[in-house]
């Protein structure tokens, strides 16, 4: 039982779970649209492969770009230092994902996450620089 709470006090520590399952819904219904032109079951699978790992690994990048948000000074700095470092790991993860089997459109299944990541980083960070707010520190 000890290890459940440990890995839930882990997840809960870098993984910002109302931006996780937000991700997750938006850009799964965009890559499933993107793929169903090549039938409904390859996009239920690129989209549910979307899901799950941007409710993971998406999570876990909005909490990195907070906290790089919050340590770096001045405050533009910061913001700009979490847009770029998670945003370009979020677009390589996203590519790495949609590019193993199941995806039928691995670029394309991409540009969602390419065109929503730095508007949603910048909220995101200037959100984290400018309320008071805990990141699991």
């Amino acid at each position: 039982m000890n290890i459940i709470f440990r890995l839930r006090a882990f997840l809960d520590r870098h993984i910002d779970y109302p931006a996780a399952l937000a991700g997750a819904v938006v850009l799964g219904s965009l890559v499933f649209a993107v793929n169903y032109g090549h039938g409904w079951n390859q996009a239920l699978i690129a989209a549910a492969k979307q899901a799950i790992y941007t409710f993971f690994a998406g999570g876990a990048l909005v909490r990195l770009n907070e906290r790089l948000a919050l340590s770096i000074n001045p405050a533009a700095a910061g913001v700009i230092m979490g847009v770029a470092c998670s945003g370009a790991l979020a677009v390589i993860l996203t590519y790495c994902v949609h590019s193993l089997r199941g995806t039928p459109e691995p670029l394309y299944s991409t540009l969602p996450t390419l065109t929503l990541v730095v508007p949603g980083f910048v909220f995101l960070g200037v959100r984290a620089r400018y309320t008071v707010r805990s990141v699991g520190d």
